[in-house]
């Protein structure tokens, strides 16, 4: 598919105001069950209309699916963007009985919070962020989000109406001042969640190995893990189809000697896992690779 030919903060978002709120009333008013019903025919209409993000679908599962994707592929690969977005709504209102949320190293976290209640928590933009949240509702931590809230709009204001309380505890992206609000909260005691699979702004990159492409990662976030004296965590919290999310903790421990461009291969190593385990989890849908090993 040859180079990166644009950047995902100039991409349009990939809904409609109008069948966002549309989900969002009703998602409010009637069970989950009816209102996923209606994701069926609207998921197949952008399907139809999102022709070059069927392409990077397809581009990318190609790299994580056994078999060559056909268009029930890049369907389900859709579908289950939407359901997270969907399931987003009862996170945010507080519907956690609706999920079965199971957990891998959980404990082992909780226990490290006794000595170090301030820690990095990197993920990429893989499954749902919110289901990870959920732990946070147990008092064992607090943790902040940080957020560039002017992409996304639509999103952002309707998350807002449905949880006011939310967006007042996160860290909006603020470019090299954030950096300082992240060290003050993590020293506080307060841990910081980050999405490192996406470059910010015209931030610093680093260029990476990912399922066989090149791409560009925040080397902002990997140089604090390297530089701040707190622990670091990937997560990744995978929907796994009905009413299921599963959410892995890894604690990683870079050796002294590991640059941040290793610890940012170790990322992409890792999310690339995930994304074998998973292939429908990762919600890139813009042109995210620098170089591309083969054409789809």
């Amino acid at each position: 598919m040859g180079k990166q030919n644009s950047n995902w903060q100039q991409e349009k978002e990939m809904s409609n105001g109008f069948w966002l709120r549309l989900i969002v009333n009703l998602a409010i008013k009637l069970p989950r069950w009816s209102v996923r019903l209606l994701l069926y025919p609207i998921v197949l209409f952008y399907v139809l209309i999102a022709s070059q993000k069927r392409k990077i679908s397809r581009h990318y599962l190609s790299k994580v699916l056994p078999v060559k994707p056909n268009i029930f592929h890049v369907y389900k690969h859709f579908f289950w963007f939407a359901a997270v977005l969907l399931d987003r709504v009862y996170f945010l209102t507080g519907k956690y009985d609706l999920f079965t949320i199971s957990y891998n190293h959980r404990q082992e976290v909780i226990d490290s919070f006794v000595k170090n209640p301030g820690q990095f928590f990197i993920s990429g933009h893989f499954g749902s962020v919110d289901a990870l949240k959920t732990q946070a509702m147990d008092k064992h931590y607090e943790i902040k989000p940080v957020i560039k809230l002017e992409h996304n709009q639509i999103v952002i204001n309707l998350m807002k109406q449905l949880n006011p309380e939310f967006y007042e505890n996160v860290i909006a992206y603020k470019g090299l001042e954030t950096t300082f609000e992240i060290y003050e909260n993590l020293k506080s005691g307060t841990s910081i969640a980050l999405l490192a699979d996406r470059p910010i702004g015209d931030s610093k990159t680093l260029l990476v190995d990912f399922l066989g492409d090149k791409i560009s990662l925040p080397a902002g976030i990997f140089e604090m893990v390297k530089r701040y004296p707190f622990p670091a965590n990937f997560f990744f919290s995978r929907y796994e189809g009905g009413n299921r999310y599963y959410v892995e903790y890894i604690q990683i421990k870079p050796n002294p000697n590991d640059t941040v461009q290793m610890i940012a291969q170790i990322f992409a190593d890792t999310l690339a896992l995930q994304c074998k385990k998973s292939p429908y989890n990762w919600f890139n849908f813009y042109p995210y690779w620098i170089e591309a090993s083969d054409e789809v």
